[in-house]
């Protein structure tokens, strides 16, 4: 079975790290992106299973990223979770986001969203 791939839409190099690392301990592939062109460019050659947005701190911007990926063909069907530790979980929801996540990111809520969102169809160690 392959691995599901998640594309990560961060600037944060610190973010980055921690999700490829629960990623891989999960059994997932992770592909990031800075920037939402950087993002529909993979999204064109790669199908992955959910696509986690950074919220950052510029909300606006965020959510003009979040609704440029849900407008966006080739993410259509794609879960979107946002990752971030601004409350505003209910306008993440209502700008079509699949799933939140806080920030910091603990191991146990990534496992959670990837399961809620079916990015991950097995719990670690049954892939």
């Amino acid at each position: 079975m392959s691995r599901p791939t998640l594309l990560l839409v961060t600037g944060n190099p610190q973010l980055l790290y921690l999700i490829r690392r629960y990623g891989e301990q999960s059994g997932c592939r992770v592909l990031d992106a800075e920037t939402v062109e950087e993002a529909v460019a993979l999204l064109g050659r790669e199908r992955p299973a959910a696509l986690l947005l950074h919220l950052l701190p510029w909300p606006d911007e965020s959510w003009e990223v979040l609704r440029r990926l849900k407008a966006s063909p080739v993410a259509a069907g794609i879960p979107i979770t946002i990752i971030s530790p601004i409350a505003d979980e209910a306008r993440a929801r209502a700008e079509g986001a699949a799933h939140w996540l806080w920030q910091p990111v603990m191991y146990a809520d990534f496992l959670a969203a990837l399961s809620a969102t079916a990015a991950l169809p097995h719990p670690p160690g049954e892939l």
